[in-house]
């Protein structure tokens, strides 16, 4: 089967590899499409955590399970799923094990015509997506989704600022707070990509290029009560402008400075509450998966390309131009 192959010397192929084997509880999937994040970029530059190569890359995939292992249910064969991106979350759903780890290194990931999984680590595609955007959702939707109601409590009464508009997770947090019917409010450095997000229901945005990006945003929002940020502000005190007492600041990821500095008393006279978030459970992914069904939630796709342009996908993904999720199709 083709792969994308990120080899020790951290230089990418597409190459020929063996199809995977199962163990008794696995399946096979045969993958009609792998959506990009920008961990993929990470791990190229040699940046992330626990780096074993060579690698096959990717988290994100959906497909049809061609083949099953001795322990699994018949019944199983043909079906149309979406693979859960990571292994051994543990038994807690408060925080993962130490053990965790998201697919596509050290274990082989979706950027290939196979994969082999545990037959518990693939739900039903839901009908009304097809299979680009059904690899589009795993990482971004699920993160975003952990974010907003584990650690946020979204609900239709609170104000939400999504940082870094154009990013996988902050589209899929938009689409999934929109469903619930929140007052959504955006960053970003491109002021199309503020237009963008406005047309998919954001009430207003600002850029935070501006000296003053913060004074701004609490003209329009007045208040905001969660805050799902890709990337703290060098200088957190600027948060105060706008933030509710009792507010929560989620992050998920450091794309820009990744160290900040704040005024403790004011953080704790306020009762203000910052979380670390990536990825969620299995159960969790079940539930956004029920969640996105019922209200029909699709990702928006930027580009897609084909196994032997995976290379241009990448570099496309470098360019950091894009809004929404960059799929490779099988």
């Amino acid at each position: 089967m083709k792969a994308l192959f990120l080899n020790s010397d951290k230089s990418l192929e597409i190459k020929e590899v063996v199809v995977p084997q199962l163990h008794e509880q696995d399946v096979l999937v045969s993958l009609k499409a792998s959506a990009l994040n920008h961990r993929e970029i990470w791990i190229k530059k040699g940046l992330y955590p626990g780096m074993k190569l060579p690698c096959i890359l990717g988290a994100d995939g959906a497909g049809v399970i061609t083949k099953i292992g001795s322990k699994v249910d018949a019944s199983i064969l043909g079906k149309e799923v979406i693979v859960y991106p990571g292994y051994d979350w543990g038994e807690k759903e408060t925080y993962p094990s130490k053990s965790f780890r998201v697919l596509g290194m050290p274990d082989p990931g979706t950027i290939a015509e196979y994969i082999s999984v545990p037959f518990d680590h693939v739900i039903e595609k839901p009908s009304y997506l097809n299979f680009p955007e059904a690899a589009s959702i795993p990482v971004a939707f699920l993160t975003a989704w952990r974010a907003l109601v584990h650690h946020g409590q979204i609900d239709e009464s609170k104000n939400i600022l999504i940082t870094g508009i154009g990013g996988g997770v902050a589209q899929a947090g938009l689409a999934l707070a929109k469903a619930f019917g929140s007052k959504i409010f955006v960053t970003s450095s491109s002021q199309e990509k503020i237009d963008f997000a406005k047309k998919q229901g954001a009430l207003a945005g600002v850029n935070y290029k501006k000296e003053d990006w913060h004074l701004e945003l609490r003209e329009q929002c007045k208040e905001i009560d969660i805050v799902l940020d890709s990337s703290p502000s060098p200088k957190l005190d600027d948060y105060y402008s706008f933030l509710r007492y009792g507010a929560k600041i989620v992050a998920y990821g450091s794309t820009g400075s990744r160290n900040t500095s704040i005024n403790i008393s004011k953080f704790f006279l306020r009762h203000i509450q910052f979380i670390g978030t990536a990825m969620g459970s299995p159960k969790e992914f079940e539930e956004l998966l029920a969640f996105m069904d019922q209200h029909h939630i699709r990702p928006i796709i930027h580009a897609q390309y084909s196994m032997n342009q995976s290379l241009t996908a990448i570099e496309e993904l470098q360019k950091g131009n894009h809004i929404g999720k960059i799929v490779i199709g099988h």
